[in-house]
């Protein structure tokens, strides 16, 4: 896959924020109340709207036919969508946490009546290709540093991969030079746990704002599936009262995934980047 410059602009817009805001007067801290109970445990819902920028390479090993789709460009899959999100974090002892996360996503698009060619395949009618991905992570979390108003958490886990493709195309096809009517289906549908590894820092620079950077990384091989996945977010927080805040701030996500057994070979790369808005609770 190409570099995403678009990517690179928006996590660059989205670090001029997160600096900018820490311009703020430092000497509201000052102003923070008695000391309050603890909390152990948070949860954060939200939604990110971001730009997609995602590659399919489907290859029937057998037949020495391939497939390749650009999925925004070739069937209009929708670039820009919203991503549902839901984490949480539980300190269960003192430096020690555990933590989920999942998102997903879906999309679809339909090309009627038109022409779609790749690779060894010419489609004339319809041709359809749907996303239903899924991502989930259980992980555990020991506190490098922790003080009053930041920390550094190390983060290992898994995260599983729940992956479902479908490419669909009916009408005329042609295939190394053959036309025939009739229809074509390629499917990319398997779930993969892999070890999630990464670091998360939180800095309050007063006592309603504060900061947040989580990067994390995923690779390996389960099955049939290898794939390696980087996960970045850079939030804000504002606490509208002791319990509840909202979070808001820059997202990336990008992953080259492959899967493979002996009929069929599957390439993807698959990135998007964009705003998150959510709401952060703490118990």
């Amino acid at each position: 896959m190409s570099v995403r410059p678009k990517i690179r602009s928006t996590l660059q817009l989205g670090l001029f924020v997160a600096l900018f805001t820490t311009m703020l007067p430092w000497n509201a801290w000052a102003e923070t109340p008695e000391k309050e109970p603890k909390r152990r445990f948070s949860l954060g819902v939200g939604a990110a709207v971001v730009k997609f920028d995602t590659e399919f390479k489907f290859s029937d090993k057998k037949n020495r036919v391939s497939l390749s789709i650009d999925a925004e460009k070739d069937l209009g899959l929708p670039a820009s969508n919203t991503v549902g999100t839901l984490y949480g974090l539980y300190e269960f002892h003192q430096k020690h946490y555990l933590g989920f996360a999942y998102f997903r996503i879906s999309r679809e698009s339909t090309l009627l009546d038109g022409e779609f060619q790749s690779g060894d395949v010419t489609v004339n009618g319809k041709a359809s290709l749907v996303d239903r991905t899924q991502f989930y992570s259980v992980n555990y979390g020991y506190a490098l540093f922790k003080d009053e108003r930041s920390q550094v958490l190390f983060t290992a886990g898994l995260e599983g991969l729940d992956l479902k493709y479908t490419f669909e195309a009916q009408g005329e096809i042609t295939i190394d030079g053959v036309t025939q009517a009739g229809s074509l289906k390629e499917e990319a549908s398997v779930f993969a746990p892999l070890p999630m590894f990464g670091l998360n820092f939180w800095y309050a620079y007063t006592p309603k704002w504060g900061i947040s950077t989580k990067v994390s990384l995923v690779g390996g091989t389960f099955q049939d599936v290898s794939a390696f996945v980087a996960q970045t977010s850079i939030n804000t927080r504002y606490q509208f009262s002791r319990r509840v805040g909202a979070v808001f701030g820059v997202t990336y996500f990008d992953a080259d995934i492959n899967v493979e057994n002996d009929t069929d070979r599957t390439e993807i790369d698959y990135g998007y980047a964009g705003v998150f808005l959510g709401i952060h609770a703490t118990f």
